[in-house]
């Protein structure tokens, strides 16, 4: 057993031995968790994955102790859709907690955000493979309008499986309900990383940074206006000393309702500031259409300064539209992407709705320091008609189309159709085909089609989902992480069981 799982079962034995004799015989017991599974078969590749996780929670009384099993299995390792490096099986994670009216002391695994993820994030997003989740020891307590955390606790980055980073962060922080309408905080994170390699000794100088971040939150609710700001102060330098790093990271958001047009704002300013812990807003729009997503923006967290700008206004009583624009550029005021994008959403009739939706986005190239006028151009189009047939069934009908120019000045038309039925209210049938005019050298296809159904059983607790066909690679972004997902062919099955 790791000391990490021995630390773990020490402070459960601790917590339950503090009880007393009453609640621990008493009957407030809660048992609850998830199992997700996918199987997927590549005609393709030839080749197979099975993914199991498995998610428990147990209490009893003010002590819950859970954790997470993943089994990742692959029939060939060249292909790994996952794209990173995942144990073949394994306890991904585990904790102990005890939480008793403003009280909550967790050991084991464990996610925190302070404010908006400027001075640290550690979460999961399941859906890009992402996880900085700590394992340590956190403690959280309200005290009137005060609410303090303080946690010390590591993580790691596997590279390969004889290559990693591994991460200790000790972290504080402290907030106050001033007013009714302004709420502070401030946060300190110490961080040390280290590359680690298990064939090489990799020499302290290089492998080993030590930085501090120091920050500060603001809320505030001024009548029909809604502001946020935070700023955050990084430095740090690597043993030797010949190499220090300072940096810092701002960002101001704000939304106000007048009469009928609501507003919303953010602004960005990020230097010398990517670490592993850290998730700060991308100020960058994240769309509800494949096309107008996929070409979603990725934040250069050590040059960037931006904006979001967004404006929405009923139209007419049965409309409702919205317009937004962002832009990033570097420090040296070099421009690196901008976009326009607008959605109108209208109700013909209590059983039928359209909208349509545009963007144009340009992403622009660097070479070093080298600043080009090269970018790559997305135009995007999309219409959506949803209607109710037979009084309980739902069809939605969604058609999508984007020009792309690359910067070597080659041109490309993009388009999607799908269609989604819903005969009942546990049951989804989705249909996809999607194609493009890009000349793919070497690519099995230029066409695809994906056939969906899913249901819902068991009174709502377990969904199950069967594809077949094939489904175009690209990227998928969520929370301003994205991965790259490969192309497939085949068929695959997923389930989730909640209990």
């Amino acid at each position: 057993m790791s000391r990490g799982r021995i630390a773990s079962a020490l402070v459960l034995v601790l917590l339950i031995s503090c009880l007393p004799p009453e609640a621990r015989g008493q009957s407030d017991v809660y048992v609850g968790g998830v199992v997700t599974g996918e199987y997927l078969y590549n005609t393709d590749e030839e080749a197979s994955v099975a993914d199991g996780r498995f998610e428990l929670d147990l209490g009893v009384g003010p002590v819950t102790v859970g954790g997470v099993f993943r089994a990742y299995q692959l029939s060939d390792p060249s292909y790994n859709p996952a794209a990173i490096y995942v144990p073949p099986a394994g306890i991904k994670q585990r904790y102990a907690a005890y939480e008793q009216g403003d009280l909550l002391l967790r050991a084991g695994s464990f996610f925190e955000t302070f404010g908006r993820g400027i001075t640290l994030r550690s979460y999961e997003e399941v859906a890009v493979e992402h996880d900085t989740s700590l394992d340590g020891l956190l403690t959280e307590y309200r005290l009137g309008p005060t609410e303090w955390a303080l946690l010390a606790g590591v993580t790691g980055d596997d590279h390969t499986p004889t290559q990693r980073t591994e991460y200790t962060i000790r972290a504080a922080r402290a907030g106050v309900r001033a007013t009714d309408w302004l709420s502070l905080a401030a946060s300190a994170v110490e961080r040390i990383s280290l590359d680690v390699d298990d064939d090489i000794d990799l020499p302290e100088a290089t492998a080993r940074f030590e930085d501090t971040v120091l920050g500060g939150e603001l809320d505030a609710w001024l009548g029909p206006v809604t502001l946020g700001a935070e700023y955050a102060t990084r430095n740090g330098e690597y043993p030797a000393g010949e190499e220090a790093l300072d940096g810092h990271a701002t960002y101001v958001t704000a939304t106000a309702q007048i009469d009928w047009l609501t507003l919303f704002g953010e602004f960005k300013d990020y230097e010398a500031y990517e670490h592993y812990v850290v998730n700060p807003p991308t100020a960058v729009s994240e769309h509800l259409w494949t096309l107008m997503n996929r070409a979603t923006y990725q934040v250069n967290l050590n040059d960037e300064v931006g904006w979001l700008a967004e404006a929405n206004a009923p139209v007419g009583g049965k409309g409702s539209l919205m317009f937004g624009s962002s832009e990033a550029r570097r420090h040296d005021n070099r421009l690196r992407h901008w976009e326009m994008y607008g959605y109108y959403v209208h109700d013909l009739s209590e059983n039928a709705r359209f909208a349509i939706a545009g963007s144009w986005q340009r992403e622009y190239l660097f070479q070093g320091d080298d600043w080009t006028s090269k970018y790559t151009e997305h135009l995007i189009g999309v219409g959506e008609l949803e209607f109710i047939v037979g009084g309980t069934q739902t069809i939605e009908i969604t058609l999508e189309g984007q020009r792309v120019e690359e910067p070597s000045l080659e041109t490309y038309n993009d388009y999607i159709a799908a269609a989604a039925w819903y005969p009942t209210l546990e049951t989804t049938v989705i249909g996809t085909f999607e194609t493009t005019t890009r000349d793919l050298v070497g690519a099995p296809r230029d066409s695809w089609l994906l056939l969906e159904v899913r249901r819902m059983i068991l009174d709502y607790d377990l969904e199950v989902s069967l594809a077949g066909g094939t489904q175009r690679g690209g990227k998928v972004c969520t929370g301003g992480v994205c991965l790259f997902e490969p192309e497939f062919a085949g068929a695959r099955l997923r389930f989730t069981k909640y209990f």
